[in-house]
């Protein structure tokens, strides 16, 4: 099976948001596009967030107990990411998940993780791109590496345990590397 990759071209980013938006009946594939890309959440703790949650936030600093790890950790939440989810709670007023279904079969509950895949793929298809579900997390720490963040600060972004880890996960592969050497002008 071929490895998930950031998407290496921001405009490309946007392309897909607009995919999602454009090829299903409801902005809720899109709308978690922009989330995971704002804030670097895990899609299943994305999914798993309800409008309580947001009810309890300091500031922009959302408390978020990761299903992965078991760890409590802070995630930043972008101005952009903010409006998401103040227009997703007043166009669903009804709603308990900020990702929730409106299907009659899973009423109640948030969309699941292999549909979120599978309508990601579908966008990246369309561009030629291998994205799934993990793909928006991986793309906020690729585009910061590219903008000189430190490879320590994005490590303790996404919580991980070395720094080997985040430049694995962030897709900096050899090509990058030869990128370096072959930029070399003096």
């Amino acid at each position: 099976m071929k490895r998930v990759e950031p998407v290496r071209i921001k405009e490309q980013i946007a392309e897909v948001e607009r995919l999602l938006s454009k090829h299903n009946s409801s902005t809720i594939y899109a709308d978690l596009w922009v989330f995971l890309n704002q804030t670097a959440a895990r899609v299943s703790d994305a999914l798993s967030l309800r409008y309580s949650d947001f009810d309890r936030i300091e500031g922009n600093m959302l408390n978020l107990r990761e299903q992965k790890t078991g760890k409590t950790r802070s995630i930043m939440l972008t101005p952009k990411a903010l409006e998401l989810v103040a227009r997703r709670r007043a166009d669903n007023p009804e709603h308990t998940y900020l990702f929730e279904v409106d299907s009659n079969r899973a009423k109640g509950k948030p969309i699941s993780r292999v549909t979120v895949s599978a309508k990601f793929k579908e966008a990246g298809d369309i561009l030629n791109l291998h994205i799934a579900a993990h793909t928006p997390r991986k793309n906020l720490g690729f585009h910061a590496l590219k903008r000189g963040v430190s490879l320590p600060t994005l490590t303790k972004l996404y919580g991980h345990s070395s720094q080997a880890v985040t430049l694995a996960y962030c897709g900096i592969m050899d090509k990058d590397i030869e990128d370096v050497y072959a930029s070399i002008d003096y």
